[in-house]
């Protein structure tokens, strides 16, 4: 049998795939945590608003910090509103005068460390922070499309959110190796993703791989997503949102 031709020693590698993200829409997910929710406001002036939570995930990672009372993940959430006539045959009592569609997530901590005391052989525990920290980071884009022209937009917002009750314990003198200290009732805090004024019948945010991290918690954190609509005309300001279920950040 003749040998076939000798294959190269170092072959070269071809460029990287990239990563395709499909853009979901609400209904896609039907079951589970992440399941879509949706709820319908009607308005007294003849409007009826229906805003979504949709295409949620939540990715828990290990945190960077390794310490065992911290919690890090990646977080989607999507938010969609539309608005129509009440009644197709009935012109609404007042104009719309601003309409704004908010997602985020509020993240909860079971217990915190409200005080504690290092131990290390007569030794100063100095500036120890015992109280939680949470932190989100990431990008959003937004879209519409509707009007009386049948216009079409688009947009997009880059931040960080920050929300956190720090404190520290500082010149505490120790006699033993131990730990010891007071615990309370955990905080939630909220964390808003995007936020975009509503200009057509259709409008939508997407937000992908937000970083969230909490420090400093004691007995797991949960993460609960959520869409609001706030709708103001002449005559009535009103809001309706919407909740997926609440999630754990876990250790992997």
């Amino acid at each position: 049998m003749k040998p076939g031709p000798p294959k190269p020693a170092n072959p070269v590698a071809g460029p990287p795939v990239p990563v395709r993200q499909s853009v979901p829409q609400p209904g896609d997910i039907r079951t589970g945590d992440f399941a879509d929710t949706s709820r319908v406001l009607t308005t007294r002036d003849g409007w009826r608003v229906t805003v979504s939570k949709y295409g949620e995930k939540l990715d828990s990672v290990p945190p960077l910090n390794r310490s065992p009372q911290s919690f890090e993940g990646f977080s989607n959430v999507g938010g969609q509103v539309t608005i129509v006539q009440a009644d197709p045959k009935v012109k609404p009592a007042a104009k719309l005068k601003s309409v704004t569609l908010t997602t985020g997530v509020h993240v909860g901590c079971a217990v915190t460390a409200d005080s504690a005391t290092i131990g290390g052989s007569l030794s100063n525990a100095t500036t120890a922070s015992v109280t939680p920290t949470v932190t989100a980071s990431g990008t959003v884009t937004g879209q519409g499309q509707g009007g009386s022209s049948g216009g079409q937009g688009g947009g997009s917002v880059s931040g960080t959110g920050t929300g956190s009750l720090s404190g520290t314990v500082s010149d505490t003198v120790t006699e033993t190796g131990s730990i010891s200290g007071v615990i309370k009732p955990g905080t939630t805090k909220d964390i808003p993703f995007a936020k975009k004024a509503v200009t057509g019948p259709n409008v939508q945010t997407m937000t992908r791989d937000v970083r969230i991290a909490v420090d400093n918690c004691i007995g797991g954190v949960q993460v609960r997503s959520y869409a609001t609509v706030a709708i103001s005309t002449d005559r009535t300001d009103d809001t309706v949102t919407t909740f997926g279920k609440p999630v754990f950040l876990v250790r992997p």
